[in-house]
C-alpha cells in the first residue's frame, strides 16, 4: 500500500519515535543529521488520521546511563559476565544487575550518556512536530532498574501497553520514523512484526547511531529478512 493511501487507512497509524532535542543535533546524545527529517515527520503527521508519539523518559541515574557507574564512559558496554565477577562498582547492588542482565537481549547494557532525563530541555519532543496532531504520546524508559528501547516492550520483556491501545482502536498496520534507526525504531519495528501487525519503517525519516559499527547495516538486513517493509 502506498504512503499516501496508508494516511487515509482508519487501520494504520504514524508511530513518531522519540524525536527529542536530546537526540538531535545538540543534544546530549545526538544522532547525526537527527534533526534533518523533522520536517518530513511534520507533513506526514499532518496527513495520517492516527498519529502515536513516543518520548524517552528516563529518572536521574538511571540503569542505562554511564555515569551510574564507577570508571564507565559512553558508549562502554556493561555485561553480565563482567556484573557476575564483581568488578563493577555502581549505585545498583550486583544482584539486581545480574538479574536485570539476565532478562535484557544478549546479557548486556549499552551505557549511554545522561539523557532525556523528564522534565529537562533534552527530553522535550521537538517543538516543530505538530504535537497536538498526535492521540496520545508514550512515555517510556521510566523505570530506573531497566531500559526501553521498543515502543512496545521494554529491555526485560515488560510490555508498554502499546499493543492492547493499537487492538482497541482497530490498527493493525504501523508505519515508524524518528530515532534512532539502529535503537528505538529498529526495535520498534522488530517488536511490532512479533506483535503480527503490518510493518513500514520508513528509513528517510530516520537517522543512525551506527554503534557499534555497521549497526545501521545490520538493522535493515534483519528488518527485511523478518518482512518488515523497509522504504
Amino acid at each position: 500500500m502506498k504512503l499516501a493511501d496508508l494516511a487515509k487507512d482508519k487501520t494504520a497509524a504514524l508511530i513518531v519515535i522519540d524525536q527529542q532535542i536530546d537526540f538531535e543535533p545538540g543534544g546530549a546524545l545526538a544522532v547525526a543529521g537527527g534533526d534533518e527529517i523533522v520536517l518530513g515527520i511534520s507533513k506526514l503527521m499532518n496527513e495520517f488520521q492516527n498519529v502515536i508519539l513516543t518520548q524517552d523518559s528516563h529518572p536521574k541515574g538511571h540503569i542505562s546511563f554511564a555515569s551510574s557507574y564507577e570508571g564507565k564512559k559512553p558508549f562502554e558496554l556493561l555485561t553480565l559476565k563482567e556484573v557476575e565477577a564483581g568488578s563493577i562498582r555502581s549505585k545498583f547492588s550486583n544482584e539486581l544487575l545480574v538479574n536485570y542482565l539476565k532478562r535484557v537481549p544478549h546479557q548486556l547494557q549499552v551505557l549511554w550518556p545522561d539523557h532525556c532525563v523528564t522534565e529537562t530541555n533534552g527530553w522535550k519532543i521537538n517543538p516543530n512536530l505538530p504535537i497536538e496532531k498526535a492521540s496520545f504520546i508514550l512515555k517510556k524508559g521510566m523505570r530506573l532498574e531497566c531500559d526501553s528501547y521498543s515502543a512496545f516492550f521494554e529491555n526485560d520483556g515488560t510490555p508498554t501497553g502499546l499493543s492492547k491501545i493499537l487492538r482497541e482502536k482497530k490498527i493493525n498496520k504501523v508505519v515508524l520514523v524518528g530515532l534512532a534507526g539502529d535503537y528505538c525504531v529498529y526495535w520498534s519495528a522488530e517488536d511490532a512484526h512479533k506483535e503480527v501487525f503490518e510493518v513500514i519503517y520508513l528509513q528517510n525519516l530516520t537517522r543512525f547511531v551506527n554503534f557499534p559499527e555497521n549497526s545501521k547495516e545490520k538493522a535493515l538486513t534483519h528488518l527485511r529478512e523478518i518482512g518488515v517493509q523497509v522504504d
